[in-house]
C-alpha cells in the first residue's frame, strides 16, 4: 500500500531575476524532496507557459498558483525575506487551513 506525499507549496521573495529565481526554486524543491515532500512551485511548474508581458496571463499564472496553494497540505516560506506575494499567499494559506511554516521549519521533522 502508497503512502500520500505531503504537498508543500513553495514561496519566496523571488529574485527579480528569473535564472536565478529558478534556480532558488529548484535548490528549495530539492529540498523538500529530500524531507519526503511533494513540492508544488508555480515558477517551475508554469516555466515557459505564461509571457511576462501578458497582464491576462499574470492573472491566470495568479489563479493557477493560488489553486495549488489550496490543495497543499503545507506552504513552506524559503529565503530571509518577505515580500507581498509572501504576504499574500501567506494569507490565502490561513484562509484556506494550509499549514504555514519555512523550509528551516520542515527540515530535520
Amino acid at each position: 500500500m502508497s503512502r500520500t506525499i505531503p504537498r508543500a507549496y513553495v514561496t519566496a521573495a523571488w529574485n527579480k531575476n528569473p535564472v536565478v529565481a529558478k534556480e532558488d526554486a529548484k535548490k528549495y524543491c530539492q529540498e523538500l524532496v529530500k524531507e519526503g515532500y511533494l513540492p508544488l512551485c508555480p515558477i517551475l511548474a508554469f516555466d515557459g507557459i505564461f509571457s511576462a508581458e501578458d497582464t491576462e496571463a499574470h492573472k491566470r499564472f495568479k489563479e493557477m498558483s493560488e489553486d495549488l496553494l489550496r490543495r497543499a497540505r503545507f506552504l513552506v516560506i524559503c529565503g530571509n525575506k518577505q515580500n507581498e506575494e509572501v504576504k499574500d499567499d501567506i494569507a490565502i494559506a490561513r484562509k484556506s487551513k494550509v499549514i504555514v511554516t519555512t523550509l528551516d521549519g520542515v527540515i530535520g521533522l
